[in-house]
């Protein structure tokens, strides 16, 4: 076991299958990427961070700015567990597979990627139709 919630609310609000956490408009399009414990919540910081991390952010950067209705969520088991805790389906693939299976990108509720981070293509193709580029 990777970590463990005792506490019994976290753990009804573990097993919860209703979603009453998206405080946002219902039409908007969540990206949301659950990644592995970092010294900060990007991971980009000190000084010489991942090149690939880096490369997220700046790619998460980028698809905020493209899309109107996008909300961009960063989750990691450092300063994040909660987020891990409270959504079943994650908990329960870093259970099976441990933090190997991680970074896990998630798309309006559905896993796209797991085990590696996507570029900003594969990430543009994986909310495509879901939300609308904004006009230059």
């Amino acid at each position: 076991m990777y970590w463990s919630h005792e506490d019994s609310t976290v753990a009804s609000v573990a097993n919860d299958s209703s979603d009453d956490r998206r405080p946002y408009d219902t039409n908007m399009t969540e990206l949301t990427l659950y990644e592995e414990a970092m010294c900060c919540s990007t991971g980009v910081c000190g000084p010489d961070p991942d090149d690939e991390l880096v490369e997220v952010s700046a790619a998460l950067d980028q698809l905020e700015d493209a899309f109107d209705d996008l909300e961009v969520n960063r989750a990691n088991m450092q300063h994040n567990i909660d987020q891990f805790l409270e959504t079943q389906r994650i908990y329960d693939r870093v259970q099976e597979d441990g933090p190997s299976i991680l970074p896990i990108t998630v798309v309006d509720d559905e896993i796209v990627a797991e085990g590696e981070y996507l570029s900003y293509d594969e990430l543009t193709a994986a909310i495509d139709g879901s939300a609308t580029p904004q006009e230059a």
